[in-house]
């Protein structure tokens, strides 16, 4: 008898797994770490769109070595972070998109610094192409002015809209205050928080075929129909 139920539970377990990867995409902000043979120049490929931002990723990625004896005194082969925090991600879990990972103001960047407890309308980054939340999202983030590890922190209010603008080919998420000023260079926002969203396509101004917003699998595995057992649900796969 206990070697029957251990093998349910091991059993359930595995269809578990298996739902749990039908529910999560891995699509993310961080994008592919390229390198170019011709000029020797490593390139960070990244999803979030920073064209029209005076924000940055707070992490740079180091370049890549392929040969060891160009730099003697490099261990590994490159493209590591240059601080112990992640880069800016979106990730897709099934009709929600999570947000995480810290950005920064850029150097130089007006006005200097951000005031604490002031409204402002600015645009920190766009999400990766097509992906757009249902409404307007407040999500509140933390945030700092110096070194991450040492400095107090306060709240912002991170605003994160459809954008559908013609000209944004995405949603883009917002800076709308802050109970903390934050300079160029050393001001920092820790990214959190989770939204509903759908992929659209505004060139055909139609929702993608086959995305997030007619998955069968964009609800989770209690809540699928009723005929679909652990037995038959991999039937459905597309």
């Amino acid at each position: 008898m206990t070697e029957n139920f251990s093998s349910i539970v091991n059993y359930q377990d595995t269809r578990l797994d298996g739902l749990e990867q039908h529910s999560m995409s891995p699509t993310s902000g961080v994008a592919d770490i390229g390198y170019d043979e011709a000029t020797g120049e490593t390139s960070v490929n990244d999803l979030l769109d920073w064209s029209v931002t005076d924000w940055e990723p707070y992490s740079t990625v180091s370049p890549v070595v392929i040969d060891p004896e160009d730099d003697p005194d490099h261990v590994g082969s490159g493209a590591e972070l240059s601080s112990p925090y992640s880069r800016p991600e979106a990730t897709l879990l099934g009709q929600q998109c999570q947000l995480s990972g810290m950005v920064r103001r850029k150097s130089g960047t007006t006005p200097n610094p951000l005031a604490a407890n002031t409204r402002y309308n600015l645009p920190m980054f766009g999400l990766p192409e097509d992906w757009r939340p249902d409404t307007n999202i407040i999500l509140p983030c933390v945030i700092g002015n110096g070194n991450p590890a040492t400095v107090g922190t306060g709240t912002a209010m991170i605003e994160i809209r459809p954008e559908f603008d013609p000209v944004q080919p995405s949603g883009w998420a917002y800076y709308v205050s802050g109970t903390v000023a934050l300079s160029p260079g050393t001001g920092w926002v820790a990214l959190q928080g989770i939204f509903p969203i759908t992929i659209w396509d505004a060139s055909d101004e139609a929702w993608v075929e086959d995305s997030w917003d007619d998955s069968h699998f964009q609800t989770t595995w209690d809540k699928v129909m009723d005929d679909v057992t652990w037995d038959n649900y991999t039937t459905l796969d597309n």
